[in-house]
């Protein structure tokens, strides 16, 4: 998804604190009115996304449905394919 940039939030991805799903797949932390949102995949009805009141809720929502993405997606989901794919190529614990 095209993003405004001026609707991105700055996230330092090397940041240790997050989680280490975040800091591989580095999904986009937006801020969308009150609300903040992060997404990862060409848009929110065919990504991962998840929101918050804060970055670092959006983030928490975010990992949570992507973890349900991966254990239930159906057969062809390139998107679920990708993310199981850099993480398990990352060599680092995800579960």
């Amino acid at each position: 998804m095209d993003v405004p940039q001026e609707m991105k939030v700055s996230i330092n991805y090397e940041d240790k604190n997050l989680p280490p799903a975040v800091r591989t797949l580095r999904p986009v932390v937006f801020k969308e009115g009150d609300s903040f949102c992060c997404l990862l995949g060409p848009d929110p009805q065919e990504g991962v996304v998840g929101c918050g009141n804060t970055k670092e809720e959006a983030l928490t929502d975010w990992e949570a449905n992507m973890r349900k993405r991966i254990i239930y997606h159906g057969p062809g989901d390139e998107l679920a394919q990708y993310i199981e794919d850099s993480l398990n190529s990352s060599g680092k614990d995800f579960w």
